[in-house]
């Protein structure tokens, strides 16, 4: 007669049996399906462990519920019971796409040896580094601090109240052994004291780096700009690009600030600098060329061999900064290469909803059944052969597969970045090795849904849609946004994820940042989200900003920052209007070659230059009514007509998809423009034709024009 399994409880570990049925109902709720990520599982394969991860929604965790480790996860509860049994926790953090948490894990962590341990003497604690940043950057900046480097897995020592006093990444087992016997030891000791006091040095060290209080500093300006620029080309890799030179990371944000000043000064310095990296990323082994997207970094500086994780915000980073390089050049290899990162994410990482998973991990199982770095990713030339025949001479020869690998798993596709590939002899060779490549087993995906991530990815599709005049990707983002909104959006703060089914967190600062940003440049494609209309007017009264300020007042920040975001709005709204028009009216007068008597209209984003409303009829001035506000627009034509100038010809964008192009967004731009272009004035915002700025507008229009007929509106 068959008999239901003994409950799973962590080794050395006697348990409340309530808790124990809990976790037991939990696992049997994973259905048939769920596969236990352990080696330590019975004979008909039901895992011999189980621990309180089990309970979580976070991929990481539940990756170690089954560990006989009695892992628990952060809150006051573990800390309260470090506290009742006077036992020093252990905390390890990572997440669930790093290769060496994995490798730490296997080697560890699934130890029962190991688990005897840490069950006997510690309270063990895992955190998703992902699902709380803040505590992730507390303990990061512990381990730099004293051991002058830091990574993942983060591995530390702390008292039962949470203060660190030893610390350290990846331990082999028989190190580890070693670490937790000697810690176990000292504290059981007349050691204790000295843990004590270096624990408090070690946080009072830690509060150093924390901020006190919002900066007062002013904006930085153009001293700054350049001394930044000054200290990245001191960082630059003059032969490889990028600013190391060993380990590769992209550093989009110095790519983005390096074709940021370009645009804004001309300064040819930061523009090449920018250009040596982005040849090198589009060219080199971090840009998965079979699938699109690119790998999280390289451990070599020529950018070859790529640790082959995959991040979400390097997706969106990245796009964001080959779409304004391409913009800045027009070099198609880089138009390329943010649209083959749109490809890989709106196929293999949106949800069914719209929005976008967190990350793909650098492991799977090799060809042996063995879990292998980058073993999804390779190609030796034998494999590419049988992809694809005859014709694979081509693709081995242009990807360097005939090179000696780099790493074990086999050769990483490459392509030589001083050299003009052929893509479109190359493209459909990829596009057969990805299909190729859908045999493999697949890396693990973390299917969470992080809210700051998910803006970065909606602004870079908002802007690709715009650069690349493709509505599908304005479509992606505004369901993006909209799946974002209905699972994170409580009606009174933004929560930081969304994973099994629920919405956990309260979201960070970079969370709001980032989805404010993302859905603010959004508004900019053809979406009618509700909530993406009321971000455009950026005046501090839709549900966004109110979000910010509860954030602010819940952390206790100076209340001035109510008003003084309201006005940071406004103003980085109307600076981002004025740089996209100095732009357009540039281009404008550059199109030497427009017919007389035509008047060059501009798509006013990034100095493209499009007709928009063809001939001038003969007037001598136009006025330009841009806005994504019709009511704006109108009103705007509504003033010139009661007015009545002469030879005046009015340019109104009643649609709103030439201002959405422009980033007008919900704010009004009026300008008025003669027939070479030239401007002559220009009023940003609602116009309010009784102010001193519509006054100064017109009283230089009459003085141009020298007449004027109807009600005095001067």
């Amino acid at each position: 007669m068959a008999t239901d399994p003994p409950p799973a409880v962590s080794i050395g570990v006697s348990r409340d049996p309530a808790l124990t049925e809990r976790l037991e109902a939990a696992y049997d709720a994973k259905g048939p399906d769920y596969v236990p990520r352990t080696h330590l599982l019975d004979a008909g394969g039901r895992a011999q462990y189980l621990n309180r991860l089990i309970l979580e929604a976070s991929p990481y965790l539940i990756q170690h519920a089954h560990n006989p480790v009695d892992w628990r996860p952060w809150g006051p509860e573990a800390l309260a019971e470090a506290a009742a049994r006077d036992l020093p926790i252990f905390l390890s953090v990572g997440y669930a796409t790093c290769h060496w948490c994995h490798v730490m894990e296997e080697e560890s962590f699934d130890n029962e040896a190991v688990a005897a341990i840490l069950n006997a003497d510690f309270i063990a604690i895992k955190v998703d580094r992902e699902q709380h940043p803040a505590l992730d950057q507390i303990y990061l900046t512990a381990t730099q601090l004293q051991q002058g480097h830091a990574g993942w897995p983060n591995s530390l020592f702390l008292l039962p109240d949470g203060r660190p006093f030893h610390t350290g990444t990846y331990y082999p087992r028989p190190r580890f052994i070693q670490v937790l016997e000697a810690v176990a030891r000292a504290w059981r000791s007349d050691q204790r004291a000295g843990i004590e006091r270096g624990a408090e040095q070690l946080s009072a060290a830690i509060r150093l780096f924390a901020p006190s209080e919002i900066s007062t500093a002013p904006p930085p300006g153009a001293a700054q700009f350049a001394a930044a620029v000054s200290q990245l080309a001191g960082m630059q890799n003059t032969l490889e690009g990028g600013f190391s030179s060993s380990q590769q990371f992209p550093q989009e944000g110095f790519l983005l600030f390096l074709l940021d000043h370009w645009r804004r000064t001309g300064e040819p310095q930061a523009l090449a600098m920018a250009t040596r990296s982005l040849d090198a990323i589009a060219a080199g082994g971090i840009h998965d060329h079979a699938g699109g997207g690119f790998h999280r970094y390289t451990v070599d500086p020529n950018w070859r061999t790529p640790h082959f994780e995959k991040m979400l915000y390097n997706q969106g980073q990245l796009a964001r900064a080959f779409i304004e390089g391409w913009e800045a050049t027009g070099n198609p290899a880089w138009r390329r290469a943010a649209r083959r990162a749109f490809d890989y994410v709106l196929r293999d990482m949106t949800d069914a909803q719209g929005a976008f998973y967190a990350a793909e991990d650098a492991d799977s199982l090799d060809a042996a059944g063995k879990l292998e770095e980058g073993a999804f990713y390779v190609w030796s030339p034998a494999e590419a052969r049988a992809a694809l025949g005859a014709e694979a001479e081509f693709a081995i020869e242009t990807l360097g597969l005939g090179e000696t690998p780099t790493l074990e798993a086999g050769p990483v596709a490459h392509l030589d970045p001083t050299g003009v590939a052929d893509f479109a002899a190359l493209d459909p060779l990829l596009e057969r090795l990805r299909l190729a490549r859908d045999a493999r087993a697949r890396p693990l995906r973390d299917d969470k849904i992080i809210a700051g991530w998910n803006g970065l990815m909606i602004r870079a599709l908002a802007e690709g849609a715009v650069a690349f005049e493709a509505p599908e990707y304005a479509e992606a983002a505004a369901r993006a946004a909209e799946a974002l909104w209905s699972r994170l959006w409580t009606g009174e703060r933004l929560m930081r994820l969304w994973a099994r089914g629920r919405a956990l967190e309260d979201g960070a600062l970079e969370d709001y940042a980032w989805l404010g940003l993302g859905l603010a440049e959004q508004g900019v494609g053809d979406s009618q989200v509700a909530i993406v209309q009321g971000i455009q007017n950026m005046l501090g009264k839709n549900a966004l900003t109110r979000s910010a300020l509860a954030f602010a007042k819940s952390a206790q920040v100076d209340p001035s920052f109510d008003e003084g975001l309201v006005q940071l709005s406004k103003a980085a709204l109307e600076q981002r209007i004025n740089i996209k028009l100095e732009l357009a009216l540039t281009a404008m007068r550059a199109a030497d070659s427009t017919p007389a008597g035509a008047m060059p209209m501009v798509q006013l984003y990034r100095g493209r230059v499009e007709r928009l409303a063809g001939d001038m009829e003969g007037a001598d001035f136009a006025v330009i009514a841009l806005s994504t506000d019709r009511g704006g627009v109108e009103r705007v034509a509504q003033f010139f007509a009661d007015v009545q100038i002469e030879n005046l010809k009015i340019m109104l964008d009643r649609s709103g998809d030439f201002s959405r192009r422009a980033g007008v967004l919900g704010l009004p731009a009026t300008l008025i423009l003669d027939r070479q272009g030239r401007e002559i004035a220009r009023l940003l915002g609602d116009a309010d034709w009784d102010s001193p700025e519509a006054r100064a507008i017109l009283r230089r229009v009459i003085e141009m024009t020298g007449e004027m007929t109807g009600p005095d509106h001067a």
